[in-house]
């Protein structure tokens, strides 16, 4: 196609009206030859960007020349008396009832200051009908005696033909043309200081900024929560404030992310600053407001919401909005009057808190988010409505949510070919069960680590061999070996109380399991029932614990924990109190959870002689025994103990739905295949001759210690061994 090199000059004149009418400015004889080489409607198109651009004649442009205004000249990034760059005539196929939907950004405006997106519209359409713009394309404006600068972000093209159809579908394009009925969709530029005001019938669309997903912000697992943060936070400040008026309502003023550590509280807190256009959200680390000196700490609250005030005063209701981001707040927001330092520094913080976000001047453009791994500390009167009043809880990600955190976390990899084809997403997501947002990403970490190192040769110093560095499916399962979730269950722990397994000697052993799997299957599978708990009664001895362990890690519960006395030795009361209470609460945050409360009677401190016993622990047992799990939660609670008659004393056997006896063994016939199953005597001879000794019941950790006691040494001999050892002790 012909070209045309043109030197570009300034606007004729510098006339500000020229200039902000967008077109560029030629000389008679070149806009003669550019008509002549094809443009239709004056369009003529750079060969820089491509952008085109309306043409105009006027008398003081010279040959060869084309006036340019300073926004065309930077965005094309050419001064003036440049070389020429080339221009092409650009021919445009018309269609008289053609319609194109687009949107622009609005910036520009130093001071701040209220266009309303009517009075935008209505320049827009005046003054640049027929005009072709191209995505990325800047053009000026003035509305108001207001200089803005709009840029092209999208375009979609709809025609007459498809909506006499009925086929509304718009076709997107790269560059249109601006008619008369051209829809037009605003919103402000990153950093801009105006502020676009709709009217009654328009959503403020310009709240938010465009084109942010959950995957580029490092957000997963959180649609759900991010959906209800969005209803009770942002849905009323999208309409304009005449609508929130009618209905006599006020915004939220804040937000509580409460949950367990690594579940995204941060994460999610700085990503809804950053997808809102409001202004840049103030970080506060809770101890960070406490000041030594007298009134410092309720200074620097104040120092928080200045900026929101002093806006407030001046543009009321077309006010930005303001966040403030409290990490760690139950560090300044505790209970008032906990405090034991003297000083009543706390309280007082507190106070200027609520004062600040609900007081007789309270601001109606501000956004508090707190966040907290203690919700039980922080004072309830900034709880209630009208302070923090959205509570929302942050809890371990399901499958689902895990599998979304997997790709965000491997996206890096993926896309550059560092992740090997045998690695399934899908699997490590359903092997994570428990595992934290932080967590994963620890895997992750740890998985690179030993691709890293299976490239590192340390045999004569150190050499990196050469090849590309490939994450594989081994190194992720060995990273889950290496990390382990803080919520989940300590499989070394469990498989040590569990050494000898199971051994089903008889048909009381058989119904037992029967009647306990009946148990994990109602907490999994029924409605009415959240919360089941039985207690295994049974002489010392006699495989509760194991028997215990084992229906804890069969359940499928992700989060499996034990309470047991030796994990408390040395821990006072309180000490202990705090440990079953936490263990507890971490249970209620998992959506299926099993505790095994081991040893009861030892775990109080119950004692024959006097008797003594823990009321502290008593009390806290008693609570959590019977506190049912949040809505869509639920809890397996298993208990042991060899003592009955204490626990029916203190009034704990009440507590549990059931009780089942765990048998000792009682019968030659579960004597003799007890030695079976463990193989310390094989031959029907020798069982015989050792079940000849047995008189009366044994437990099974007894049985089994001394069938090792008597396989000790040469391998005949076992039955006389074994039953010498039962006539001496048993």
């Amino acid at each position: 196609m012909a070209s045309r090199l043109l030197k570009p000059t300034a606007t004729p004149g510098g006339a500000a009206d020229l200039a902000l009418s967008n077109k560029v400015f030629v000389s008679a004889s070149d806009a003669q030859a550019l008509r002549s080489m094809g443009a239709t409607q004056n369009y003529v198109k750079t060969q820089i960007q491509e952008f085109v651009y309306t043409f105009a004649e006027h008398p003081e442009v010279k040959p060869g020349q084309c006036g340019f205004n300073r926004i065309q000249r930077e965005q094309l990034e050419f001064g003036i008396g440049a070389n020429e760059p080339a221009f092409e005539a650009f021919a445009f196929a018309e269609k008289a009832e053609s319609n194109i939907l687009t949107k622009l950004s609005v910036e520009g405006a130093k001071s701040e200051s209220d266009i309303k997106t009517d009075d935008l519209t209505k320049v827009v359409l005046r003054e640049y009908q027929t005009q072709f713009f191209t995505i990325g394309q800047r053009l000026a404006i003035d509305i108001a005696g207001k200089k803005l600068i709009l840029k092209i972000k999208s375009c979609e093209i709809m025609d007459a033909a498809s909506l006499k159809t009925g086929n509304t579908q718009a076709k997107t394009s790269s560059r249109g043309v601006i008619f008369e009925k051209t829809a037009i969709a605003y919103e402000r530029a990153a950093g801009s200081t105006i502020r676009l005001v709709g009217d009654d019938n328009q959503a403020n669309n310009t709240l938010f900024k465009p084109d942010f997903n959950f995957e580029n912000m490092g957000i997963g697992g959180l649609d759900s929560e991010f959906g209800d943060i969005f209803r009770r936070a942002f849905a009323s400040r999208i309409f304009p404030p005449s609508v929130v008026a009618k209905l006599g309502i006020s915004h939220v003023k804040g937000i509580l992310l409460y949950g367990p550590p690594g579940t995204g509280k941060t994460l999610m807190a700085r990503q809804i600053g950053k997808m809102l256009n409001g202004k840049e959200p103030k970080v506060v680390n809770g101890p960070e407001v406490l000041d030594r000196f007298v009134g410092g700490s309720e200074e620097n609250i104040r120092k928080l919401f200045k900026d929101a005030e002093e806006e407030y005063r001046t543009r009321k209701e077309n006010s930005d909005l303001h966040i403030i981001i409290f990490d760690e707040i139950d560090a300044i927001c505790k209970q008032r009057g906990s405090r034991n330092d003297g000083t009543g520094v706390g309280d007082t913080v507190v106070n200027q808190l609520l004062t600040k976000i609900d007081g007789v001047d309270s601001l109606n453009n501000i956004l508090i988010i707190g966040m907290t791994n203690r919700k039980d500390l922080i004072d309830e009167a900034l709880l209630r409505p009208g302070r923090l009043e959205v509570h929302m809880e942050i809890s371990l990600p399901d499958e689902k949510g895990r599998h979304q955190i997997w790709v965000i976390q491997t996206k890096s990899m993926r896309e550059n070919g560092s992740m090997d084809q045998d690695v399934s997403l899908e699997l490590l997501a359903k092997d994570t069960k428990n595992y934290s947002g932080a967590e994963i990403k620890g895997v992750v970490n740890s998985a690179t680590s030993f691709a890293l190192n299976s490239k590192v040769d340390a045999t004569n110093g150190i050499k990196v061999k050469d090849g590309p560095i490939t994450v594989k499916m081994e190194h992720f399962q060995r990273a889950l070996a290496e990390v382990k979730p803080a919520f989940g269950i300590d499989e070394d722990e469990f498989s040590d109380r569990m050494r000898n397994g199971i051994i089903k000697f008889g048909p009381k052993v058989e119904k037992l399991l029967n009647n306990c799997g009946l148990f994990v299957e109602q907490v999994r599978n029924s409605q009415r029932t959240p919360l089941v708990s039985f207690l295994l009664e049974g002489p010392a001895g006699c495989g509760k614990t194991a028997l215990a362990v084992k229906l804890a890690t069969d359940s499928g519960c992700p989060f499996v924990k034990m309470i047991s006395a030796e994990d408390l030795v040395g821990y006072g009361e309180n000490a202990k109190a705090s440990k079953i209470t936490k263990i507890f609460e971490d249970a209620h945050r998992s959506r299926l959870s099993c505790v095994v409360v081991d040893d009861i009677e030892r775990l109080i401190d119950y004692a024959r002689v006097g008797p003594r016993f823990s009321n502290v622990i008593l009390q806290t047992l008693l609570v959590f025994l019977k506190k049912d799990p949040p809505k869509n939660r639920k809890l397996l609670i298993i208990g042991t103990t060899s003592n009955k008659r204490v626990l029916e004393d203190l009034e704990i056997l009440d507590t549990f739905n059931s009780v089942q006896n765990v048998p000792q063994i009682s019968t030659r016939t579960e004597f003799s295949s007890v030695l079976k199953e463990l193989k310390a005597i094989e031959s029907d001879a020798e069982l015989n001759l050792a079940s000849a000794a047995f008189a009366r019941p044994i437990s099974i950790k007894r049985l089994i210690m001394y069938a090792e006691m008597a396989s000790q040494g040469s391998t005949t001999g076992r039955a006389e061994r074994l039953s010498q050892i039962l006539v001496d002790n048993e």
